[in-house]
């Protein structure tokens, strides 16, 4: 409860410092909302080209950005310090969070508030209203659809992590991270029915993209509890994985390892 109670009150104290700058707060969600909308609309038309694919219609794309950019938002709004781990390595800023007695990867996560995720999660929201008028859904697949809301925002944060946590095994780690984090998310922004053979199986079992929206999406319109109950399996083993993966990892940090002591 601590733990929780110190988490709320680093994102909330975060929030607040984001909103001084109200200006450059309402600019930087406005703007994440516009390019996300670019996105759809080029998505939304390559459905309404191709007609059916390997069962997706056009109209499931806001689907798949309802339920991946609102988990999106939520990692990398209140999470924000996990995808910067990379650069606390390289600046040794890491050491400040080894020197507390609170829960170290919570420190770290919340550090940071990225402000443009709010704009992600509205746009998720709008996503989501379309796809129920649109394609409308019941109300269980409603609430499905905020089930595995939750459940992509812990499997995008659990290999975010991983994305991250590999800076520690290189000198400066940064791109190599960023290209993974890259390479993650933006296997999961493609049309679902794009993913076929091969390519499906490594982008659920390899690098879980598919996981963050495409299958959501799938099971969302014809409910099957295998594939339901593989989700929630390969959710717990990304989650453990993650955290082992960190907590092994940081034993590589070597203290300000490249340009002194953080501030």
């Amino acid at each position: 409860m601590k733990n929780i109670k110190f988490g709320l009150v680093n994102i909330l104290k975060n929030m607040k410092n984001e909103k001084e700058l109200k200006s450059s707060f309402i600019i930087s969600i406005i703007g994440m909302a516009i390019n996300n909308v670019a996105f759809t609309i080029l998505w939304y038309y390559f459905g309404k080209t191709v007609g059916v694919l390997n069962g997706w219609v056009a109209t499931d794309i806001f689907g798949l950005y309802a339920i991946n950019s609102f988990a999106f938002g939520i990692v990398n709004a209140f999470f924000y310090g996990m995808v910067e781990i990379p650069n606390y390595i390289v600046t040794g800023n890491l050491d400040k969070f080894l020197l507390t007695p609170k829960n170290l990867l919570l420190k770290i996560s919340v550090s940071k508030f990225q402000t443009s995720a709010i704009g992600d999660m509205l746009f998720g929201l709008i996503c989501g209203g379309i796809y129920i008028v649109v394609a409308k859904i019941s109300m269980v697949q409603i609430l499905l659809m905020i089930l595995f809301t939750i459940i992509v925002s812990i499997i995008f944060y659990s290999f975010s992590l991983i994305c991250m946590t590999v800076s520690f095994y290189l000198l400066d780690g940064r791109n190599i991270s960023t290209g993974l984090y890259g390479m993650f998310i933006s296997n999961s922004l493609y049309h679902g029915g794009a993913f076929t053979g091969l390519l499906r199986i490594i982008f659920i079992f390899v690098m879980p993209s598919l996981l963050i929206g495409v299958l959501p999406v799938e099971i969302m319109k014809n409910f099957d509890i295998n594939s339901f109950l593989l989700i929630l399996v390969l959710t717990v083993f990304w989650v453990i994985v993650s955290v082992l993966f960190f907590y092994k990892s940081l034993k590589k940090y070597e203290s300000n390892n490249l340009f002194g002591f953080g501030g």
